[in-house]
């Protein structure tokens, strides 16, 4: 990372759906009243910035003087990495082609603010320069901030088959799924929104996935009831659990088979 020599105590600072802070020995860069040390050859972090909600981006300098002592603008350039077709060029680049597209460009005394939406979640490249002295390089970690609900239900298909639904409210890495199929003699497991390797034990079938923040998964498996006692009707199907948790709920009742039939 350059350095700009001649901006000691410069500030810079991200905001977004919530931002941490950092400053340095050398530069200074904050967003907040109490920061913590940050070495300036270290990348840095400007805390969570949402995806699809405009961030306000603010960099703070000292007053530039003329040689008689009057004040003077300074030139602020902000620019992103991007990759493919120069916009300002008519050549045809390859998809992996990079260059810096400038986002902003002010001249200004001590102060220049700007608003900027990523649309996607991703660490993106940026680099900035005040006055001279060379770009100083930067990331800005850009994270998907959508918020839902936890949520599993279950429908029964034209054909009898049925298909289980969850959406995680969280990301779970290596999450136990569970079914309990109680009074069932045969299982199969049919379309699904994910390859699942499913293992048995007893009346239980379990798997182990990556389960993404409100990603929705979806089962579908055709179950053959189990009719050797005097009960009319058998619980095919009783539970559900992700990591030992049970997501049954008062909209997913045990789903029966009539032995009468």
């Amino acid at each position: 990372m350059k350095k700009i020599i001649y901006l000691i105590g410069l500030v810079l600072a991200f905001s977004g759906c919530s931002v941490e802070s950092y400053d340095s020995n050398e530069d200074l860069m904050t967003a907040d009243a109490t920061p913590a040390i940050q070495n300036t050859e270290e990348s840095l972090d400007f805390g969570d910035l949402c995806a699809g909600e405009e961030a306000e981006f603010c960099l703070n300098f000292p007053q530039a003087k003329k040689p008689q002592g009057d004040p003077k603008t300074t030139n602020v350039q902000v620019q992103l990495l991007k990759y493919g077709d120069d916009p300002e060029t008519e050549e045809i680049e390859p998809e992996d082609h990079e260059y810096y597209d400038q986002i902003f460009h002010t001249a200004e005394n001590t102060q220049a603010c700007f608003f900027y939406t990523f649309d996607e979640a991703d660490t993106y490249d940026l680099r900035y320069i005040i006055g001279s002295g060379g770009f100083t390089d930067v990331q800005a970690e850009v994270l998907d901030c959508s918020e839902c609900e936890e949520n599993f239900s279950y429908v029964i298909n034209p054909d009898g088959s049925y298909t289980f639904t969850y959406l995680p409210a969280e990301d779970m890495e290596n999450a136990e799924i569970i079914f309990t199929f109680a009074q069932t003699v045969n299982s199969v497991w049919g379309d699904s929104s994910v390859t699942t390797e499913w293992s048995k034990s007893g009346q239980t079938e379990h798997a182990f996935l990556d389960l993404e923040a409100c990603e929705t998964y979806w089962w579908t498996v055709s179950l053959e009831k189990e009719c050797n006692g005097s009960t009319p009707n058998n619980n095919v199907w009783t539970d559900f659990k992700v990591n030992d948790i049970s997501k049954k709920n008062e909209l997913t009742p045990n789903i029966t088979q009539s032995c009468e039939d």
